[in-house]
């Protein structure tokens, strides 16, 4: 499937920047949930969460211009002034991968785990229907986001009041937000979201309760994404995935290969050094 790797790197960017700008003031001021962009850079940065680097995150540093321009270097310097480890993604197929690479290996930083971007056209097939499972879609009543939140932080392992960030998602024009049930009398166990930037809908990649895992809630979800997408005008989704690499795809990314999913390209990630090993 062809695509243009520049348009999916900023619906990436704009997929990250919603959820930090849809944050409530009082979680900005009390948080630290703060988004600044440099140029075709942005960092992201949840100062009340310093360890956690899926929160704390600079991206666009393979972009024209990223080094050169010197946005990359504002970037670090931004971020480090929040006192928060964070971590910056390389897209390989950028123009300025290489260079972006180099200067921040000579600056000391190392590389980690890798990441992989999915594509997929949203014409059918679709995995199978469900009937076992409900589907709600979010956004009638602003409570609608407690859920959606709680689900979310928990499934990726965050504190709680990490779930700030999806509450008010389901409000957002350009978003749609689902949850979903092992039944219809039974609570939601599962949260699915994706935001629509013109013909291309990003995924997130779904969190369902740990005990409710294996039953099919996230592949109802994404069967429910693929055709809202397509009815929306969407022509591609994107997913993009930590923690993988083309040669040794998790799980996770497995199942979306087999539901039609393909790798775009794959990425190198990037962050100082850290003492405590067990920093997310």
């Amino acid at each position: 499937m062809q695509y243009d790797s520049a348009v999916l790197e900023r619906v990436t960017q704009q997929f990250r920047r919603d959820m930090w700008t849809s944050v409530v003031p009082v979680a900005v001021a009390e948080s630290g949930v703060e988004v600044e962009r440099f140029g075709p850079v942005q960092a992201t940065a949840f100062g009340d969460l310093p360890e956690f680097v899926i929160l704390n995150q600079i991206q666009g540093a393979a972009e024209p211009e990223a080094i050169e321009g010197g946005y990359l270097a504002a970037a670090i310097e931004w971020m480090r002034s929040r006192e928060v480890h964070f971590r910056i993604p390389v897209a390989s197929c950028r123009p300025g991968a290489p260079t972006a690479d180099s200067w921040l290996d000579e600056r000391g930083f190392e590389q980690t785990d890798g990441w992989v971007k999915l594509i997929r056209s949203t014409a059918p097939p679709y995995p199978a229907p469900d009937p076992r499972i409900t589907i709600y879609e979010l956004g009638e009543e602003e409570i609608d986001g407690e859920a959606l939140s709680a689900i979310a932080a928990e499934g990726m392992n965050l504190p709680m009041h990490a779930g700030t960030l999806f509450f008010s998602l389901p409000q957002r024009e350009n978003w749609r937000c689902y949850t979903a049930a092992l039944a219809p009398d039974e609570p939601v166990v599962a949260t699915a979201a994706m935001m629509i930037n013109g013909g291309v809908a990003q995924f997130g990649p779904g969190n369902t309760l740990e005990h409710a895992r294996g039953h099919g809630c996230n592949t109802a979800l994404l069967r429910r994404r693929l055709i809202d997408a397509a009815a929306a005008g969407c022509e591609m989704v994107v997913i993009e995935l930590w923690e993988t690499t083309p040669e040794n795809p998790s799980p996770v990314a497995r199942n979306l290969l087999r539901a039609g999913f393909e790798i775009a390209y794959a990425g190198r990630t990037w962050q100082r050094p850290v003492l405590q090993p067990a920093l997310r």
